[in-house]
């Protein structure tokens, strides 16, 4: 299993669009073969933090994800909206 942290901190006053971005790219992801989950979530005490959590199967999985047509254009389109987005991989072992 392959363990994905990435975090994006998103730039003043586009929270609410990055987030219609995320969204869709939530309900696109959790429907891939491979996906275990895919969740977003948003900092406590700065709500312009966020940070996926995805398990997948493997990393053949992660990598036909990064390929997906709805992968390549929302992520595209969040960039306008991001400050940064360090991602971390994992893989599982105990």
């Amino acid at each position: 299993m392959i363990k994905v942290i990435a975090r994006s901190v998103i730039k003043e006053n586009h929270l609410t669009d990055a987030l219609s971005l995320y969204k869709l790219l939530v309900a696109e992801t959790v429907k891939e073969q491979g996906c275990i989950s895919y969740e977003l979530f948003q900092e406590l005490d700065d709500p312009n933090n966020l940070t996926l959590v995805e398990e997948w199967d493997d990393m053949d999985a992660l990598k036909r994800h990064t390929q997906t047509s709805h992968f390549v254009t929302l992520v595209e389109k969040l960039a306008a909206y991001e400050k940064e987005l360090p991602v971390l991989i994992y893989k599982k072992l105990f």
